[in-house]
């Protein structure tokens, strides 16, 4: 089509391909992540209060901060994943298509999830240039690149609608680009940015073998009794049971210390 009358199609008829469009129960393919245990800020924390520092860290203050952030992040990057991927498969159910609610807690706990794996991804690189965690499987170029390009597509939304944006490399969104986080059946889109899921949990999962790389031990599959669902951000409403097991107010502060100071 050309000329005048490719002048005038609507902006809104050049849709991108329909895998980074369409939504529905049959076709999303969002993998779980059950098999990443979400408790490796716990684990370390037991390291530190218990037994010392990790198999792999040495006894440096900055190393320890960095190393700290690292686990933090990728422990909350896996229960915002989880978080999303629960909310997503509520939306898409046939029982509530209707409701858009869930689809819209799906993209908060989505892009929380993008930046929290970006920021891992910074500091697993920085602890590697320290000769911390060498070894342990990491992110390609071209993976990287793509995590990265999405999330500051998020970040800075506002300046690439306004067309104001610092970085000029970076194009502002088109007419038809989606100018918030789209969810489809296998990746998420954001501008002319697209990120699959499965390249999002290939890299929370490097960053979880890197923390047991340091750590020197595997972390373990989470137990049916106490799966990584249980550390959703949506909190189901039922009571918890009265524990006989009280953890004095040393040993609460003590633990509040180890997760912020060195």
């Amino acid at each position: 089509m050309h000329g005048e009358d490719a002048r005038r199609v609507p902006y809104f008829c050049a849709m991108p391909r329909a895998d980074r469009v369409s939504l529905n129960h049959e076709a999303l393919a969002m993998p779980a992540v059950d098999h990443l245990s979400n408790h490796g800020m716990l684990n370390v924390l037991l390291d530190r209060t218990l037994s010392g520092l990790p198999a792999g860290l040495p006894p440096n203050r900055t190393m320890v901060g960095l190393f700290m952030n690292f686990v933090r992040l990728t422990d909350k990057a896996l229960r915002e994943y989880d978080a999303a991927r629960a909310e997503l498969l509520v939306f898409v159910s046939p029982r509530h298509e209707l409701l858009m609610g869930p689809y819209l807690r799906s993209i908060d706990h989505m892009e929380n999830c993008v930046s929290a794996t970006h920021r891992a991804v910074l500091n697993a690189r920085a602890l590697r240039e320290n000769r911390i965690g060498r070894g342990a499987p990491v992110l390609t170029l071209r993976q990287e690149e793509r995590l990265r390009f999405l999330r500051n597509a998020v970040e800075h939304s506002d300046e690439k609608i306004l067309g104001n944006q610092k970085y000029k490399k970076s194009p502002v969104f088109d007419r038809a680009d989606p100018y918030s986080l789209r969810l489809a059946n296998t990746s998420m889109v954001i501008g002319a940015h697209v990120l699959t899921y499965k390249e999002l949990v290939s890299a929370m999962t490097k960053c979880h073998q890197t923390i047991e790389k340091v750590r020197g031990v595997p972390t373990g599959t989470p137990s049916p009794s106490f799966p990584n669902s249980k550390l959703r951000t949506t909190i189901d409403g039922a009571t918890p049971k009265p524990s006989s097991t009280r953890y004095s107010d040393y040993f609460r502060e003590l633990t509040r210390l180890v997760i912020t100071h060195s």
